[in-house]
Formats: structure tokens, C-alpha cells, sequence
């Protein structure tokens, strides 16, 4: 391909990221409508936030092993025209498990997409124009941050209540449907490895298991005694058969869901830990924020919106010299960036424990959420160069499959713990104290996080080179070579 064709292939990248992370932002603005116009129990509210993030997981693991058997443009159509249906499947609902069954569709397809959205910026670039890439993509992701709040804040205020809620759920098709024209004209069609059809099907139903059955006690925590007896008892059962599973479909000469040719590679590992534990804390930090903000202080949504936008734009100048940074102070960006992050949740937490209300309230937000969004721009880019870089040629798709595999299912489960966190209670009453110890949970993963950042198996692979080769590619090749002569 061109120059020219491959910045409309990132186009259509670009699209697909702000579609669907536009749609994770303003969900959490049409909840409280959706609560009251549906009577949704907390338990149905912490599934309709969770159910998203863990069918995007699932999707991501197939999608990526078909594309980079049969190429990314079928499976991005394919995606992007599933997103399409499962939004208007939740907007149409009439009931909260209706709902639910609509975000379901929607994870899904929405996993498909990211998947071959990663592998399209992996096979395509390589060395700082794939960092750039990636922070473009980022970028893309973070400038549906200001436009959704906006956008839903705009929505909610001007419609009744029982329509707004699921005009706000509609926000993101437009996006979809555009993307869907470029990516029909702009994607390549050709096969770029011509790598086995694994999918490891029984893999990625025992690992969707495991996270249902692991999330069902978080979201909730009021279930009979002896169904927790049963998931105590069922969780190693499949936890045991997933292990037997992955080695037997290894020695067949498949390429399991766990691919030996990923997970022997620690700077791999630890960087999918990190991002496991950064994307958790993001998302429910963002979560509990939002809901805490429009449910829990009764601010108006606009209000709300108005808050959040600044740190949204740093979040998007951040990530927009990610690559720069990168270049400059190398990988050690991450754990200093996290840990920004931690302290400034953590700070964030004590305002709302101190009992500050009002306008110093607002600002005080706004202030901290400006200096987290400076942080997270610039620890996403970064750490999924350094992750994705240890990938060999032909595991592109199922290398950033795995990363954001990894992301989802933490997001799942981490949104149910914060939500239940923030909900706790019989009468299920947001308060200043509740909303604390829900950020503090954010706050400890992000310490967590930085604290595994700092091993040295990430920055071993990112050792200062010229500006001109990309110092993950060299790591690469580096491995690449130690693994023949072995």
C-alpha cells in the first residue's frame, strides 16, 4: 500500500476507536434516566455496565486469529455492522435485560473491530511511525471524551426522560456508519500472513466462563449462599480444565488461546499485567465519577459534562506527543505516568471523603481529572508499543487480541467491584464515603501497576537507539535471533 492508502486504512482506525469508546463515555450519563425509566435493580445496572466490556474481551480473541488468517476488512465490516445492530438493540429495549442483551451484541462487535484495528496498525507500520500511530489511535479514543459528555449532557436536557436515555445510546451509529463507508473503500483485502486458522473456540468459552462466574459474586453480592458455594467449587474445576485444555491443543500443533509464542516472552507478560491493571482503574474510575457526579451530588448532566471536558483534552494533547516523550525518556514514562495517576485518584478521593461541596467541589475535580488525563495520554501509547512490540511476525492480531483481552475482562470485573463499591448499602445510596473507597480501589490497582511497570522485563526491550529505528523493533529482532540460535 501507499503512503496515501495507509492514512485512510488509519482513518478507518481512527473512526472505529472514537465510535466505540464514545460509547463506553456516555453510557454512564444515560444510566440514571434508563434506572428510573425501567426500574433497574443495582444488580441489573452493575450487569448493564459490566456486560459491555466483557463480550468486547470475548470477541477480541476470535476476531484477531480470523484476521490474520483472512485479512482485516471482512471482520471490520463484519464488526462494525454487529456494533450497529446491538446499539439499536438497546436504544429499542423495553426492558433493563433487553438493554442488557443490546450492550451484549455491541461488546461483541466492538471486539471484533478492535481487534483488527490493532493488527491493521501492526502490519502497516512499524518502528516511531507505529508509535504515532498508536498515539493517533489513542488520540482518537480520547477525543471522544469532550464530545460525549457534550453530546449526552446536550441530549439529556433537551429530550423527556424515556428518550433520552436511549437517544444517548444512538450517539455513537453515526460514527459507525461512516467509518463502515471508509473502511468498505480504504481497508485492505489481501491476507497479510497465511497463517493456520486456530481459534481456539473451547479456550475462549472456558476463559468466558471463568470471567462470568468470577464477576457474578461483585455484581451481586446479595446471591444465596449456596450458588457461592458452587462458584467456589466450579471456578478451579474450569480453571483446571482451561490449563489441560491449552497444553493439549498445544501439542496438537495449534496455536492456543494462551499462544506459547506470547506468553514465554515476560516483557509480554508484565505488560499485559500492567495494562490489565491500568485499564481496569481507568474505566472504573471513570464509571464511578460519572455516576457519583449526575446521581450522587444531583449536579446537572451539562454541569457534569462541563467538568469532565478539560481533562479530556488533556488526555488528547497528552497522548498527542506521547510518541515524542516516548522517544526521549523511553519506557520509563509508564511507571512514572501511573503513578501520577494513583496519587491524583487518590487525592481525588479525599476530596470527596472531606466533605467539600459546591463549586470548590467542581473545580477541585476538574483540576485533579486534568492532571490524570496528562498522565493516562501518556502511558497508553507507550505501553502498548512496548507490549505489542515483543509480538512476532504472523501473531500481530492475536498479540493485540490478547492485550485488549486482558484490558476488557479486568474492566468487567473491576467496574462491578467499584459500582458495588459505590452502590453498597441496602437502599443503594451514593455517598461521600462510598464514593472514596470506590476510587481508592482505583487507586490502589493504578499503584499496583506502577509498581509492576518498574520491573525490569519491559524496559529491558527499550534500550536507547536512534531516532530513526524504533527501539521495540530492535528488542524484537533481538529476541527474534536469540530464539533461533536456541
Amino acid at each position: 500500500m501507499s503512503r496515501r492508502q495507509d492514512r485512510f486504512a488509519l482513518a478507518c482506525c481512527l473512526g472505529a476507536g472514537f465510535a466505540t469508546l464514545l460509547d463506553s463515555v456516555v453510557l454512564s450519563f444515560a444510566v440514571p434516566s434508563m434506572t428510573e425509566s425501567l426500574g433497574a435493580s443495582t444488580a441489573q445496572v452493575q450487569w448493564l455496565l459490566a456486560s459491555y466490556s466483557l463480550t468486547f474481551g470475548l470477541g477480541l480473541v476470535p476476531g484477531g486469529r480470523l484476521g490474520d488468517a483472512f485479512g482485516r476488512r471482512g471482520l471490520f465490516v463484519a464488526g462494525l455492522v454487529v456494533f450497529i445492530v446491538g446499539g439499536f438493540t438497546a436504544a429499542g429495549a423495553t426492558g433493563v435485560w433487553w438493554v442488557v442483551a443490546g450492550r451484549v451484541i455491541q461488546g461483541f462487535g466492538a471486539g471484533l473491530i478492535s481487534a483488527q484495528v490493532l493488527g491493521v496498525i501492526q502490519d502497516l507500520f512499524a518502528g516511531p511511525r507505529r508509535v504515532r500511530a498508536l498515539a493517533a489511535y489513542t488520540s482518537a479514543g480520547a477525543a471522544a471524551a469532550p464530545v460525549g459528555p457534550l453530546a449526552a449532557a446536550a441530549v439529556l436536557t433537551m429530550l423527556p426522560p424515556e428518550w433520552a436515555w436511549r437517544a444517548v445510546l444512538l450517539l455513537n451509529i453515526p460514527f459507525a456508519v461512516a467509518t463502515l463507508v471508509l473502511a468498505l473503500r480504504y481497508l485492505p483485502t489481501a491476507t497479510r500472513h497465511g497463517t493456520r486458522l486456530d481459534l481456539d473456540l473451547p479456550g475462549v468459552a472456558l476463559l468466558g466462563a471463568l470471567a462470568v462466574l468470577v464477576t457474578l459474586p461483585v455484581i451481586d453480592p446479595g446471591a444465596h449462599a449456596l450458588a457461592l458455594v458452587a462458584i467456589a467449587v466450579v471456578v478451579p474445576v474450569l480453571v483446571a480444565l482451561l490449563v489441560g485444555w491449552e497444553r493439549r491443543y498445544s501439542r496438537r500443533g495449534m496455536v492456543p488461546l494462551f499462544a506459547p509464542a506470547l506468553v514465554r516472552q515476560p516483557g509480554f507478560l508484565v505488560g499485559n499485567g500492567v495494562a490489565l491493571l491500568w485499564f481496569g482503574s481507568v474505566i472504573a474510575h471513570g464509571t464511578v465519577l460519572t455516576l457519583y457526579l449526575i446521581q450522587g451530588t444531583g449536579i446537572p448532566s451539562l454541569a457534569v459534562a462541563l467538568v469532565l471536558v478539560p481533562s479530556a483534552l488533556s488526555r488528547v494533547v497528552s497522548s498527542s506527543v506521547a510518541a515524542r516523550v516516548f522517544r526521549r525518556r523511553g519506557s520509563r514514562t509508564i511507571p512514572a505516568a501511573l503513578l501520577v495517576q494513583a496519587v491524583g485518584i487518590a487525592a481525588l478521593a479525599a476530596v470527596g471523603a472531606g466533605g467539600v461541596e459546591g463549586i470548590g467541589f467542581l473545580v477541585a475535580v476538574a483540576g485533579i481529572e486534568v492532571v490524570l488525563g496528562l498522565a493516562s495520554g501518556l502511558v497508553e501509547p507507550p505501553l502498548r508499543a512496548v507490549t505489542l512490540g515483543f509480538a512476532p511476525p504472523g501473531f500481530h492480531g492475536v498479540a493485540a487480541s490478547f492485550l485488549q483481552l486482558t484490558q476488557r475482562l479486568s474492566a468487567t470485573f473491576c467496574v462491578a467491584v467499584a459500582s458495588g463499591l459505590l452502590f453498597r448499602g441496602a437502599d443503594a445510596v451514593l455517598t461521600p464515603r462510598s464514593f472514596a473507597v470506590a476510587l481508592l480501589f482505583s487507586a490502589v490497582l493504578l499503584a499496583l501497576a506502577a509498581a509492576l511497570a518498574g520491573t525490569p522485563w519491559i524496559h529491558a526491550a527499550a534500550p536507547t537507539v536512534p531516532a530513526d529505528e524504533s527501539p521495540l523493533d530492535r528488542s524484537r529482532m533481538r529476541d527474534d535471533s536469540a530464539q533461533a540460535l536456541a
